[in-house]
């Protein structure tokens, strides 16, 4: 319950709704652009002072990155800006996946795969597919450089996606919010801006990094205190 209490967690929730209000009322453009820039460190602080992962430390982190330069043109730049955001969520789902596998994702896959909760590996398999008829819907919008960027950032989300699946069932489900995010904002390029769609985007975006957030803190926290009790009762048996 303290975790919960935290400012911090507090603060990113506030960041968040603010973020959902000013996609419906009109505020400053810096308003908008320090709600967005904060809302991932303030995710990220919690995770530090809970003594969470430090690798999810470091993806918040790069979220972060990501969110400022997601919209070039609002801090001065040009295209390639786009790019480094691309570039700063691939780190991000990069640092994910090997949290998820140092964490036994891939035994986790592997029992899936051969009976147990099979559903797992399905799903895995449906992520594939889903990411690759995304990829070939927004091909002709894409530049070259784009389209390597985004094919590897896609290819990386799909890994991520499926780790966090075979790991956890609310840290797949937090993963699969984030993907849904990103896929609107690949629709967001080939369609255009309206209203809901900005909505929807920050929403499952928002909601997709607390529940990986908090699902992978819950779980580290538990195991470390399941190997705190282990290691009590054998020196209690020792004596």
């Amino acid at each position: 319950m303290d975790r919960v209490r935290s400012p911090w967690l507090i603060g990113f929730g506030l960041v968040a709704v603010a973020q959902l209000a000013f996609v419906v009322f009109p505020v400053p453009q810096l308003a908008d652009l320090i709600a967005v820039s904060i809302l991932a460190p303030a995710l990220a602080v919690w995770v530090w002072r809970v003594d969470g992962p430090k690798v999810l430390v470091l993806a918040l982190a790069f979220c972060a990155v990501g969110d400022v330069l997601g919209n070039p043109r609002r801090i001065g730049l040009d295209q390639s800006g786009l790019l480094l955001s691309v570039a700063a969520f691939a780190v991000a789902q990069a640092c994910l996946i090997v949290l998820f596998v140092r964490s036994g994702a891939l035994a986790a896959l592997q029992a899936s795969i051969s009976g147990r909760q099979r559903w797992r590996s399905v799903v895995a398999l449906l992520y594939l597919v889903a990411a690759v008829m995304m990829f070939w819907s927004i091909w002709g919008g894409l530049g070259p450089a784009l389209r390597v960027a985004v094919g590897v950032y896609l290819l990386l989300l799909v890994g991520t996606a499926t780790t966090s699946l075979a790991l956890d069932t609310w840290a797949g489900m937090g993963v699969a919010l984030f993907a849904g995010s990103m896929a609107l904002v690949a629709a967001e390029m080939v369609d255009g801006v309206a209203t809901w769609h900005r909505l929807l985007i920050r929403l499952m975006y928002q909601l997709g990094l607390l529940l990986i957030a908090v699902a992978v803190v819950n779980r580290a926290l538990r195991l470390d205190r399941d190997m705190r009790r282990g290691r009590a009762q054998s020196e209690g048996c020792g004596t």
